[in-house]
């Protein structure tokens, strides 16, 4: 009896370890993203570019490629996701790119050849965003375009905060953007720890503050709250009706708090990060038309709230 109580302590004991080295590696690898870079570049799709470095709002240098355009409609910021790289968004610049966009694709702080040590899931790298649009501005042949935003997961979510703060960004995009970073949370550990996704994620959430991993709380980082201050600009946001990191839920509840510029497209057959080949061939072309009608509009450019 004695015996078999203690191999059931044990068994917990075990089973517990496992749980939360899983919550602690979830909570280092969001935080301190594996550095990953990609020997892709925009000749793939016959583009000239210039390799580019410039400044976050709070100076962190940033790496990036300028695709120009031949006399351009506008001028588009792309925005990657959550462990990947500026290379990653190569399939939905060359669209942009042919239908006479200038593009700056760059990797987030932390990320790729960028500075930083920290991931912040969308906090600080609003001022990343902010530092591309910047440098639109910096460049005299480029300063007048009207200027747009398209993020993938991460990259829709800061896409969507940062729209909302700074009145130069005349559009915005996404695919795959959360409303929450608390929920997006909550998703990835019902994903990996089914019905203990609660427990799991109040344990990360603790360690992650214990630790000095989280530079500010989780459910700080709202997209969802910020949202209605987009309108009356557009927005367009795409999601895969299969998926399941983050639900397509999200979309519907920023599009709600946006009103009624925003526009939904739901992708059917597609997940987070992997599109049917109809469906991504159809987000390809409902981006590309959004942004031609968005960004040829005259753009009074006012200032940054």
């Amino acid at each position: 009896m004695w015996g078999l109580s203690l191999l059931a302590i044990i068994g917990l004991v075990i089973w517990a370890g496992v749980i939360l080295w899983g919550v602690l590696t979830i909570a280092y690898i969001s935080t301190h993203p594996p550095r990953y870079r990609t020997d892709s570049n925009p000749a793939a799709f016959d583009a000239q570019y210039e390799e580019v470095l410039f400044p976050s709002r709070d100076g962190v240098m940033l790496s990036g490629w300028l695709v120009p355009a031949e006399n351009p409609k506008g001028a588009i910021v792309l925005c990657h996701g959550m462990n990947s790289h500026r290379g990653d968004m190569l399939n939905w610049a060359a669209p942009l790119w042919r239908a006479g966009f200038t593009l700056l694709l760059f990797d987030f702080r932390a990320f790729g050849k960028s500075e930083g040590d920290l991931s912040t899931a969308g906090f600080l790298e609003q001022g990343d965003v902010q530092g591309a649009v910047d440098y639109f501005q910096s460049r005299p042949e480029l300063a007048t375009l009207s200027v747009g935003v398209f993020g993938f997961s991460m990259g829709g979510a800061t896409a969507i905060l940062t729209t909302a703060k700074d009145l130069r960004i005349v559009a915005c995009a996404t695919l795959g953007a959360y409303a929450t970073v608390e929920g997006a949370m909550l998703q990835r550990c019902k994903r990996h720890f089914g019905r203990l996704a609660r427990p799991a994620q109040w344990s990360m959430m603790l360690l992650g503050r214990w630790l000095g991993w989280f530079y500010v709380e989780p459910e700080e980082i709202t997209p969802v709250s910020s949202a209605s201050q987009i309108a009356p600009r557009p927005c367009l946001l795409l999601h895969g009706t299969e998926d399941r990191i983050v639900p397509s839920h999200h979309a519907h509840d920023v599009a709600v708090a946006i009103g009624d510029s925003a526009e939904i497209r739901y992708l059917p057959n597609s997940s987070h990060s992997k599109l049917d080949p109809q469906s991504r061939e159809v987000a390809q072309h409902t981006l590309t038309e959004f942004f031609i009608k968005a960004l040829e509009q005259p753009s009074s450019k006012p200032e940054t709230k």
